[in-house]
């Protein structure tokens, strides 16, 4: 456990560091959505998507909720009431590994977070092993 095993961590890192923006970058394009200045044609035979024009129903909540934004509890202000109860957990204290109610939108949030943690320690790294090289010549 020396200076060695710290620097094959490093490059461990920097070699997944270097997969996941390659990743990004080829994935990157296939994956997004066509943009507003897309000015390809249509393809002949595909149909666009209708849009069907709003039901009664909807223009007249439409309508009443504009109202109620407009002129709120008939013109006069409210003030709002207190709170009686504040909602806590409900469950018991010790529930156990927090692992399984980690979500997948969580975890990847928890992996982005982590590589940009890794992406400013290496940034920092090598601004002092730069600012270093500077100093000693």
């Amino acid at each position: 456990m020396g200076p060695g095993l710290g620097k094959v961590v490093l490059m461990g890192c920097r070699a997944l560091l270097v997969a996941a923006s390659a990743t990004a970058v080829l994935v990157g394009p296939g994956v997004g959505a066509a943009s507003a200045d897309d000015t390809t044609p249509p393809v002949p035979g595909a149909t666009a998507p209708s849009v069907s024009p709003p039901s009664q129903q909807q223009i007249e909540d439409a309508r009443n909720a504009m109202n109620r934004l407009r002129h709120p509890a008939g013109g006069r202000a409210t003030t709002p009431g207190t709170l009686s109860q504040v909602a806590g957990p409900l469950a018991a204290p010790n529930r156990g590994s927090v692992t399984p109610r980690i979500t997948d939108e969580e975890w990847w949030t928890i992996g982005a977070g982590a590589l940009v943690l890794l992406v400013a320690s290496e940034t920092t790294r090598l601004s002092v092993r730069r600012a270093k090289h500077r100093k000693g010549t």
